[in-house]
């Protein structure tokens, strides 16, 4: 079954289905936009058009029928001949297939939709605030009064079908989790502040006093569902069992063929020593460092604390137009000319239990707009977050620089701008973390060595406590997934090596449990990039540059490393600007 539905930068029509490669993206397309169709959430949260005002009914006949459509396109895969296809077709067809595993498992190894009561309220918040994100202003970006009414409207809609949804998800969970249960509750315990707040606010700023009448009653009736879902949370979730546990096996089996890693968990874990090995000693050397100098690490030695209250957020703009020009004048990569604009939000309180920190929501992959989100969580004192070297509290201008450059420029809104204007369907729909989050996470340690902070230390040292919390939470992402760490040994183990606070080695080690695979990305992609850009240089001797490595890098969509190496190499043959050219880059 094939969508016709869809924003003009989607894929269009289906490709002709003449040929390995044309038959391969017939394929893309129809898992894509059928599932879409199905799925009206993910449709939002792809930023596909036409089913903002829609939700699908939970059940498990729902599951079932997803399961058999997954099956049936595993089977249309498997019947598509790529021998003696070029490498990318080839690689296509292999990205297909972890993409069809990775779907399946959802239902059949993982199902998270059995085991977390707070999911369906979660997902009606998330995606509620998806659409307030992307919300029209008629006058801006060729938007109409028209576009306003709509999109209001399917949110009045998806409002009112709200409850019924909710309770349809709930009847799902027939093996409730307490870990799952007890951090979604926090995230619901948000929902009032959003719901009553800025969205009402803005519905009030838009809508005519009929529309807002039914807005408001929509917007009522879900918080209800929303808190009754909480209190049942509340009243039954230390009765629940611990159940986040997938078994090494199943663990080793993702990294394999969903996520394509050429690594397992016994291979990770000694790389992830190395790693919190490293970011000891250097932050060693760098407190040694600080003490020849008589200079105290933090804002002294770190451009300055930065302003509170209404200044911050200006602050962080100019640190992100800094970086900008700092890539350009060194020569790090290309800023494309069409590059959408960033802006920097403070996350919303549902959203902070599992996000204290910074975070990035690029662009979505087929809608029109540009812009990225760039979220802070401002301390309530930073000049209390300076005190205690807090490794989650931007607090000068140097942290802030160094978050800014891993979540903005550039790294995560720069890349997956590029990464979404792939004409290869396959390709831009590829959402690897170890490309995306070891992209983000090669630039930190880059930076240092150009020289983005100066003689200045605080940086430095705010790199490796990072570089420690990335080592410290691969090697427990494992051992939590298989069942040799308990919950409260994850914590002590993450606390004594992070220097994160009890509640902050908490949430932290919460947040890796119900993710399993999800926190490696950061070592094992970073180690990925490093290899590649020495095999580029090997290749390439005195022609090759920083520049024309990370352009070149930026060419392949977020894809699994292991896939895009050995394209990137062969394709060094090629001018830069045809391969840029090919990956829709310039």
């Amino acid at each position: 079954m094939l969508i016709a539905n869809m924003d003009s930068t989607g894929a269009g029509a289906a490709p002709a289905t003449s040929g390995a490669n044309a038959q391969l993206q017939s394929l893309a397309h129809d898992v894509t936009f059928t599932w879409a169709a199905l799925h009206p959430i993910d449709a939002t949260n792809e930023g596909i058009a036409g089913y903002d005002g829609m939700l699908d009914h939970p059940s498990a006949a729902e599951n079932a029928r997803d399961l058999g459509l997954i099956h049936s396109w595993q089977s249309t895969l498997a019947s598509i001949s790529v021998a003696g296809e070029p490498r990318r077709v080839r690689d296509d067809a292999t990205l297909l297939r972890a993409q069809l595993v990775a779907m399946e498992r959802k239902l059949t190894v993982y199902r998270r939709g059995r085991k977390n009561y707070a999911g369906p309220g979660l997902a009606i918040l998330d995606v509620i605030y998806t659409q307030f994100q992307y919300l029209p202003i008629a006058g801006r970006t060729q938007a109409t009064h028209a576009d306003v009414e709509a999109a209001w409207s399917a949110i009045t809609a998806r409002l009112q079908q709200a409850p019924g949804y909710i309770r349809a998800g709930e009847a799902l969970v027939t093996e409730p989790g307490r870990l799952q249960g007890e951090v979604g509750a926090e995230e619901l315990a948000g929902a009032p502040d959003f719901f009553n707040g800025p969205l009402t606010d803005a519905a009030k700023a838009q809508l005519p006093a009929p529309a807002f009448a039914k807005f408001t009653a929509a917007r009522d009736a879900t918080l209800r569902e929303i808190a009754r879902e909480k209190a049942y949370i509340d009243a039954h979730a230390a009765k629940w069992p611990e159940n986040f546990v997938i078994g090494r096996s199943e663990y080793d089996a993702m990294l394999r063929d969903e996520l394509l890693l050429p690594y397992s968990a016994a291979t990770i874990e000694p790389m992830a020593t190395d790693e919190l090995a490293h970011g000891w000693a250097t932050s060693y050397w760098i407190q040694h460092n600080a003490r020849i100098r008589d200079v105290a690490l933090g804002a002294p030695s770190g451009g300055g604390l930065a302003p509170g209250g209404a200044a911050l957020i200006p602050y962080y703009r100019t640190q992100i137009e800094y970086l900008r020009d700092f890539v350009t004048s060194h020569k790090v990569i290309t800023v494309p000319k069409w590059l959408g604009q960033i802006e920097v939000v403070e996350t919303p309180k549902f959203l902070q239990p599992v996000s204290p920190g910074a975070s990035m929501n690029p662009p979505r992959t087929f809608s029109r707009e540009t812009i990225g989100f760039y979220y802070i969580t401002p301390p309530v004192s930073l000049a209390a977050a300076a005190a205690r070297l807090d490794p989650n509290e931007d607090f000068d201008r140097d942290r802030i620089l160094s978050t800014a450059a891993h979540e903005a420029m550039p790294g995560h809104f720069l890349q997956l701008s590029i990464a979404r204007r792939n004409p290869d369907l396959i390709r831009k729909i590829q959402n690897s973390d170890s490309f995306s989050e070891g992209w983000a996470y090669y630039g930190e340690e880059m930076f240092v060595v150009l020289g983005l902070y100066g003689d200045g230390l605080d940086g430095p040292y705010y790199t490796a406590q990072w570089e420690r919390v990335r080592g410290a939470r691969a090697i427990v992402d494992a051992k939590l997934a298989s069942g040799e760490l308990s919950e409260p040994q994850a914590v002590s183990f993450f606390a004594k090596q992070t220097g994160f606070s009890s509640a902050a080695a908490k949430a932290a080690v919460d947040g890796i449990a119900l993710d399993p695979g999800a926190v490696i990305s950061y070592t094992v992609g970073r180690q990925q990039i490093d290899l590649l850009e020495h095999e580029y240089f090997a290749a390439m001797g005195t022609r090759g540059t920083l520049e024309d490595f990370h352009d070149r890098l930026m060419c392949y969509g977020s894809t699994p490393l292991s896939i895009v190496e050995p394209e990137l190499l062969d394709d060094l043959s090629k001018p830069l600007s045809q391969v840029q050219q090919a990956a829709g880059a310039l």
